[in-house]
């Protein structure tokens, strides 16, 4: 069914808690798994700037800790049988650099992980994740962070749930 997983890596915590997620459904489904790093674009500053910025060296950089990266993920996995992908020069949209990619590697899924924002924090800082939902025609699995186990007592100004028990007569 899913033959080819894509899950797309950052470096971030959340990203990390995806590729082991991505492994099982590959071994459980027998598939491929590829390890995507998308070299995020270089922001160009027109106008006199304060600092001077080497834009190549920048553009290395970032490349050199796309593959470090990559690499991490590998031994992480424990596995060499994962392909490592790292494009640049793409899409400066992440989100649609990685819809490409798993157009052209036939994707049949894309794990990610994600914040779960919502409200103005969506707003504000939007959703690589739902950017991939939205362009790619395969199902996404998104992996989310667990959350800290909380009563209701220990969350100042939440409303209680209301109990209702049956009342015979």
């Amino acid at each position: 069914m899913f033959d080819q997983i894509l899950v797309p890596i950052d470096g971030s915590p959340l990203s990390a808690l995806a590729l082991p997620v991505a492994a099982e459904m590959a071994r459980c489904h027998h598939g491929t798994l590829t390890v995507l790093y998308v070299v995020p674009p270089v922001p160009v500053i027109y106008g006199e700037p304060a600092v001077t910025f080497d834009l190549a060296a920048a553009r290395s950089s970032a490349k050199a800790e796309g593959q470090r990266l990559l690499e991490d993920a590998r031994r992480s996995l424990g596995s060499p049988n994962i392909r490592l992908l790292c494009v640049e020069g793409g899409d400066p949209r992440i989100a649609q650099a990685i819809a490409d990619v798993a157009e052209q590697q036939r994707s049949s899924l894309v794990v990610m992980g994600t914040h779960g924002r919502s409200g103005l924090d969506h707003f504000f800082l939007g959703s690589v994740a739902e950017g991939v939902m939205r362009r790619v025609g395969v199902p996404v699995l998104l992996v989310r962070a667990p959350r800290p186990a909380t009563s209701p007592a220990d969350q100042p100004g939440r409303a209680q749930k209301a109990v209702s028990s049956e009342v015979s007569a």
